[in-house]
């Protein structure tokens, strides 16, 4: 398992298929993803995991699209790459990183230190929380 810089193609591809299945892939798009970083795991040189890093602020920044094909799901691919792009926004200089986390994945975010933030909220009918992290 490798950590990678990827591109936003090999994103979409992950993101369509996990997180939005039902929409077209195009539908996985989001503002700012063309500037954004697109990080992945590479596993038997597939890109198996994929996030998105947004730049908000300065020395802040948002973790968004977070996606791990479903067959290497619970395997360690998903908290290899968070811990990897912690680590690399660390060494980068930002010092506080936010997420929406769908709220059935809000666990997994607090085992990395990220705390709940205000109320739940609704995007494509899925339920948020926003979470945050000072690095």
């Amino acid at each position: 398992m490798n950590f990678a810089t990827i591109t936003l193609e090999q994103c979409l591809d992950i993101r369509q298929a996990v997180l939005w299945p039902h929409l077209e892939r195009s539908a996985s798009r989001v503002e700012g993803d063309e500037s954004a970083a697109h990080f992945g795991v590479l596993f038997n040189a597939q890109v198996v995991s994929c996030l998105s890093v947004f730049i908000i602020g300065e020395k802040r920044c948002q973790i968004r699209k977070f996606a791990t094909l479903q067959a290497y799901q619970q395997q360690g691919f998903g908290g290899f790459l968070f811990q990897s792009v912690l680590d690399k926004l660390m060494q980068d200089g930002v010092k506080t990183v936010t997420l929406d986390a769908r709220t059935s994945a809000a666990g997994f975010y607090q085992r990395f230190g990220f705390t709940l933030e205000g109320e739940t909220f609704y995007k494509k009918e899925v339920q948020y929380i926003r979470m945050s992290r000072t690095l």
